[in-house]
């Protein structure tokens, strides 16, 4: 397979994770129709974490054959240890904001960067 494509899968898989960890933290929201009691859909942070950490693994070694950018490759890293932060520490409503805060950008900058590959090509 060519390696554009394998970046574009890459980064379409990235969107798609961190969108389910986007839905994982707003669980905790009772407004929203998937709402869970007592945050146990944080379990799923579980899930997706080792999926952010090997697409990063992925991402580096595209990395080093300049195929992506800087911040493509650590946006999933940085999204998994601050998601297992935020899992490991005492759940309140002010880290579920900064969760949320920290994945809203960073789907979009996954996004940009599946529709932009040209970016990496420098």
């Amino acid at each position: 397979m060519e390696k554009n494509k394998k970046v574009i899968i890459l980064n379409s898989i990235l969107v798609g994770t961190i969108i389910l960890n986007l839905f994982i933290f707003t669980s905790r929201m009772d407004f929203v129709p998937w709402h869970i009691e007592d945050a146990w859909g944080y379990w799923g942070v579980f899930l997706t974490s080792p999926i952010l950490i090997g697409i990063y693994f992925i991402l580096r070694h595209f990395h080093k054959q300049q195929l992506v950018t800087n911040i493509n490759k650590t946006l999933p890293l940085f999204v998994a240890v601050t998601s297992l932060i935020i899992v490991f520490s005492q759940t309140t409503d002010f880290l579920n904001n900064v969760a949320l805060v920290i994945n809203v950008p960073a789907v979009f900058l996954a996004a940009y960067f599946l529709f932009n590959q040209n970016e990496g090509k420098k």
